[in-house]
C-alpha cells in the first residue's frame, strides 16, 4: 500500500485562513515527535493543519472534533490519529472539563525510510501507520477503546508524555518503542471495531464508571478499599461491577488491586531508606507476611531479595 495523505497549496489554505503548523517549530531539539497534556483552558482551535502525524485521546471529558465536513463527539476512551496536511478543528464543550493526552511524530520518526512520502516504501514498519495515512475519506477519525486496550493506551500515553518530560537516558528509545505499541494497538482496535461496531453498546455504558474506579484504585491503593464501597460508587450490583470489571481490565478487583499495589511496592523497594516493612504498609497491606506470598506471586522473587538485587550488578 501506497502512503497517501493530501499535500495542499499550502499558501491558498492560509489565504483562506486555515492556520498551519510545522514540525520544523513545533518539535524542538531535532526530535521527530512531542508529547503533551491539555485541558479544558486550551480552548478552541480553528480550521487548522500539519505537516505530522497527530494522536489525540481523551483521558477525561468531551470536546467536539470537525474533519472532512463531519462533527464527531470524542468523550473519554476516544482517540484519533490523523495523517499530515488533514483540515480539522476542535470546539469544548461550555462547562465541560477535558483532558487529553497528546502525540505529534514524523513519519521519519517511525522508520527513516518514511522521510518525504515514498510513494512505495519497502519496509514492514510502514504497517504501524498506513491505516492512518489512507485516503482522506477512509481515515479512521475516532476509535473507541474498550476493556485492557482503554487501559493500556492511557498507561503507554502518560509513561510517553513523562519520558518525554524528564529526558533521562534513552528517553527518545522508550518514546518510539511506546509509539510503536500505542499505534499496533490502535490498528488493531480498528479492525475489531469494524468487524463488531454493533455489538458493544451494552459494554461501552458500563466502561465510564469502571474506568472510575479503575483510577479511584490507582489513587488510593495505598488505604483499605473493598469490593462494596466500589458497588456502592458505581450504583452496581456486586455480580455486575464484577462482571464488567473483568470485561474491561481483564482482571477479577481483587486481583487487580493486588497487582497494581505490588508494582508501585516495587518503585518504592528501590528507596534505600524504606525497609520492606515500611513498603508493605505504604502500598496498602496489613499483614508482611500476606504482601510476601503476594509479592512472590506476582514477580517469583521476596520483597527482601528484589529490594537486594534490583540494581546489582554482577562483578
Amino acid at each position: 500500500m501506497a502512503i497517501h495523505w493530501l499535500s495542499p497549496d499550502i499558501d491558498e489554505c492560509t489565504r483562506r485562513g486555515i492556520a498551519y503548523f510545522t514540525s520544523e517549530l513545533e518539535m524542538a531539539n531535532g526530535l521527530p515527535c512531542k508529547m503533551y497534556r491539555i485541558t479544558e483552558k486550551f480552548g478552541s482551535l480553528s480550521d487548522h493543519m500539519h505537516d505530522y502525524l497527530q494522536i489525540w485521546y481523551v483521558s477525561k471529558g468531551e470536546f467536539t472534533h470537525t474533519f472532512h465536513g463531519q462533527k464527531y463527539r470524542m468523550v473519554q476512551g476516544n482517540i484519533f490519529v490523523l495523517p499530515p496536511y488533514s483540515i480539522h478543528r476542535v470546539e469544548m464543550t461550555p462547562g465541560k472539563e477535558l483532558e487529553v493526552l497528546g502525540c505529534e511524530f514524523m513519519p521519519a520518526f517511525i522508520n527513516e525510510q518514511l522521510d518525504g512520502r515514498p510513494a512505495e516504501p519497502h519496509t514492514f514498519d510502514l504497517s504501524f501507520i498506513k491505516t492512518f495515512v489512507t485516503t482522506e475519506d477512509s481515515v479512521p477519525l475516532k476509535i473507541t477503546l474498550t476493556g485492557k486496550s482503554d487501559l493500556a493506551v492511557k498507561e503507554l500515553l502518560t509513561e510517553m508524555l513523562s519520558e518525554y518530560e524528564g529526558r533521562g537516558p534513552y528517553f527518545d528509545m522508550l518514546l518510539k518503542a511506546n509509539l510503536l505499541k500505542l499505534l499496533a494497538i490502535l490498528t488493531r482496535e480498528h479492525a475489531d471495531q469494524s468487524k463488531h461496531s454493533t455489538t458493544r453498546g451494552d459494554s461501552n455504558q458500563y466502561r465510564e464508571p469502571i474506568l472510575e474506579s479503575v483510577q479511584y484504585i490507582h489513587d488510593h491503593y495505598d488505604q483499605p478499599l473493598w469490593l462494596e464501597d466500589l458497588c456502592a460508587r458505581t450504583m452496581m450490583s456486586r455480580t455486575n461491577f464484577c462482571r464488567r470489571f473483568k470485561e474491561v481490565t481483564g482482571r477479577t478487583f481483587s486481583h487487580y488491586l493486588a497487582n497494581y499495589r505490588i508494582r508501585m511496592a516495587m518503585r518504592l523497594l528501590t528507596e534505600p531508606e524504606l525497609s520492606v516493612t515500611d513498603v508493605c504498609f505504604k502500598v496498602g497491606f496489613n499483614e508482611l507476611p500476606y504482601f510476601c506470598r503476594c509479592f512472590k506471586k506476582y514477580t517469583g522473587t521476596t520483597p527482601a531479595y528484589y529490594k537486594k538485587n534490583a540494581f546489582k550488578t554482577i562483578d
